[in-house]
């Protein structure tokens, strides 16, 4: 009797313990759950990335940085004969893109989502570029663009795909039917590098979600200061204008849609309209003022199709 006392004593104890412990558990999975449910929600989906393999969209586009900082100088200008020879951590960036579940893309934050497309764009680019380069240029196509122009790369824009979250995109795509169609931020013209002298200059460091705003803003000012951004001649009475906004018929509607209003510039045809509204904001006061204030006629820039490189890059060729 005493033995079987004790067999009856020791099975409540057991019981017990068990009962106690399944409470804690369940009450420590309602706890993560409760405090991590949105992600845990998306990490429940087929093929989801376990939670040690998931990344944030700025740390994702940290590393986009050493690309841009080895490579590229502070004008914006590419070695492209030195990032010819270590090509292979160009490839492996460009690899991970591939990788990247749309799972945890989605929850990102939207400057941290507009910031990997602009870095993916430009990232893409220098690997078209790195593909064929030296350029070897076309005797026909010499008739219309210089010997190192991305022109003589048959369609590095709108035939080369690049796989990015498990779908192939080209360049174009993503700039028309991402940057701009879903995102509609007009200031990525200015942001994404079409491997020319002409296009807005290559940052030598990565856009980031936390800084995009500024990164734009600063990256905007910095173009129109240039010559080839804007040019106002006085004496003449003209605007000259970068082609940049009349590149592609997806450029137009862009500035079309967000800054053709008939504050300013009401005399003005639609696409000139909104072309000034956007650039008087990016301009110092005084040529923002003659815009505003003065008569003139617009002219748009010659498009300058020449390779952007180092200049020590012709020699290492």
């Amino acid at each position: 009797m005493k033995n079987f006392r004790l067999i009856i004593s020791l099975f409540i104890v057991v019981v017990s313990f068990g009962v106690y412990c399944s409470q804690n558990t369940f009450a420590a999975g309602r706890n993560v759950n409760d405090s991590n449910s949105e992600l845990l929600n998306v990490a429940q989906l087929q093929d989801s990335n376990t939670p040690n393999d998931y990344i944030g969209g700025d740390a994702f586009n940290l590393e986009f940085g050493g690309i841009l900082k080895d490579y590229v100088n502070t004008d914006g200008l590419v070695n492209y004969a030195k990032l010819r020879r270590y090509r292979g951590q160009l490839s492996r960036i460009v690899d991970k893109l591939a990788d990247i579940k749309p799972e945890v893309y989605i929850t990102w934050s939207r400057n941290e989502k507009v910031a990997f497309w602009i870095n993916a764009y430009n990232i893409c680019t220098l690997k078209g570029i790195i593909d064929n380069y030296p350029i070897n240029p076309s005797r026909i196509m010499l008739l219309f663009y210089p010997a190192n122009s991305v022109m003589h790369i048959r369609g590095i824009r709108s035939e080369t795909y690049f796989m990015i979250m498990g779908i192939q995109y080209t360049l174009d795509e993503i700039e028309r039917d991402v940057l701009l169609a879903r995102f509609e931020e007009p200031r990525v013209c200015f942001a994404v590098n079409y491997g020319t002298i002409a296009s807005a200059p290559l940052r030598n460091e990565p856009y980031i979600g936390k800084l995009l705003e500024k990164q734009l803003d600063g990256q905007m000012r910095n173009y129109f200061i240039r010559s080839g951004g804007l040019k106002i001649d006085e004496a003449n009475n003209a605007v000259y204008i970068s082609p940049i906004f009349k590149m592609y018929k997806w450029h137009e509607d862009a500035f079309l849609k967000k800054y053709e209003t008939n504050k300013l510039f009401r005399v003005r045809a639609p696409l000139d309209r909104a072309i000034l509204n956007f650039v008087k904001d990016y301009v110092s006061d005084a040529n923002a003022d003659y815009l505003k204030r003065k008569q003139y006629s617009i002219e748009y820039m010659k498009y300058n199709w020449q390779l952007n490189e180092q200049p020590e890059d012709l020699e290492n060729k």
